[in-house]
């Protein structure tokens, strides 16, 4: 077998990874624009409020990640912000990929676990754009979860500094600290403790903060377990595994049993006593935690996520993670890996069935941004996805960038 060496099969996955994204989306390459709350919260707000945007809550609780980079981009010209937000996503995209070859990472395959992140059938929300990077960041507490303790303080720290940056993204913190205090009870070692703790902190403060927000959350009653199982079926395996087109055709009572059928696999994988079944067991419980939280939050109207037109970034994750689940199956001997495999197959052909994005506008912001720099209060700017736009009372520098007058 040739033998490749680790820095160049990690250079190699990652160079396809941004070909394959590239591929899928090349717009956001070509013509960068800013997606949705991109431009009236994480721009405008870190134009006008500065520091302060980095506490200010957002749906009811903190983007620290995301603010932290809206503040960082903050100080160049507007017309780049949008390459900035969507070279931060992609990075982080390529961070994951390599993290996944890490040591302390015991998931086998990590190139095939790193390439699903971009081959996943999906309509490719997550991608590009600053305000979806939670989804992707999130894989960071999902990849401390799994991953052996820190050999050394360096790693130490890194993995606190990590765990509090990206508790404070989101609400994954919440969902996810049940699972790191039972694995610090398993392990009963001081990093998986202070791990523990540092997420138990994020979340009491994500929590807080809910409690705090204005927002009135919907006290709908859930809704009938036939509808559950429905959306289920469809967002998750009629969608990973079937063409979008053959997937909305599917009957009411086939979605219905594919929902059924995909939670007891699930947990037939986490209850199965082969090599690796507790790192299975995370995965499965950040799944159904997942996609609880998700009805939960969507119980007053599950109807919209009847079409893959929008929302598919709440099901990102479960897909991703369960697409992890298939590839770990290629190691095991017999039948399950003959299945693994196929169904991993079905997946990519799905994928290359409908392998390109929904294609995104370009609404010329460079123009847009000239004027805002130029000091110009403008409104109605439109952003993708379509029928989004924004505000901005335009930019008043003492010292105008020198390079202004290049993007008129």
């Amino acid at each position: 077998m040739l033998f490749i060496p680790r820095p160049l099969k990690i250079a190699a996955v990652c160079a396809a990874l941004m070909l394959i994204l590239f591929s899928r989306r090349p717009e956001m390459v070509l013509h960068p624009e800013f997606w949705a709350e991109d431009g009236w919260i994480f721009f405008v707000q870190a134009d006008t409020q500065g520091a302060d945007a980095l506490v200010t809550p957002y749906g009811g609780y903190h983007h620290l990640l995301l603010r932290i980079l809206a503040a960082a981009a903050a100080g160049l010209d507007a017309r780049w912000i949008p390459v900035a937000y969507i070279s931060a996503n992609l990075l982080a995209v390529v961070l994951i990929a390599i993290a996944l070859f890490s040591p302390r990472w015991t998931l086998p395959n990590p190139a095939a676990c790193a390439l699903a992140i971009a081959l996943l059938p999906h309509t490719g929300e997550v991608f590009g754009n600053l305000t979806n990077l939670q989804w992707l960041s999130a894989l960071g507490l999902v990849w401390l979860l799994v991953a052996r303790d820190p050999l050394n303080k360096r790693q130490y720290a890194t993995d606190g500094l990590l765990a509090g940056v990206i508790g404070l993204t989101g609400i994954f913190s919440i969902l996810l600290t049940p699972l790191f205090v039972w694995r610090a009870w398993r392990r009963k070692t001081q990093p998986s403790m202070f791990l523990a703790s540092v997420v138990a902190i994020t979340a009491a403060i994500q929590i807080w903060t809910l409690l705090c927000s204005a927002d009135d959350p919907s006290s709908s009653a859930w809704p009938p377990l036939e509808s559950i199982a429905c959306i289920v079926g469809y967002r998750l395996p009629a969608s990973l595994f079937f063409p979008m087109k053959f997937a909305v055709q599917l009957p009411h009572a086939a979605l219905d049993g594919l929902g059924v059928l995909f939670v007891g696999l699930l947990i037939a994988a986490a209850a199965w006593k082969g090599r690796g079944q507790n790192i299975r067991g995370l995965l499965v419980a950040v799944i159904i935690l997942l996609i609880a939280a998700t009805i939960f939050r969507s119980r007053s109207y599950l109807w919209a996520f009847g079409s893959l037109a929008d929302g598919d970034r709440y099901f990102f994750l479960p897909k991703l993670l369960t697409a992890w689940l298939l590839i770990s199956g290629w190691s095991v001997p017999g039948l399950f890996r003959g299945a693994a495999t196929a169904t991993c197959g079905l997946g990519l052909l799905a994928s290359a069935v409908d392998w390109h994005y929904e294609r995104l506008a370009d609404h010329n912001w460079p123009e847009y941004a000239r004027r805002i720099e130029a000091g110009e209060a403008l409104s109605h700017i439109p952003v993708n996805p379509k029928g989004r736009f924004f505000d901005h009372p335009g930019r008043h520098r003492k010292e105008p960038l020198q390079n202004s007058a290049n993007f008129q």
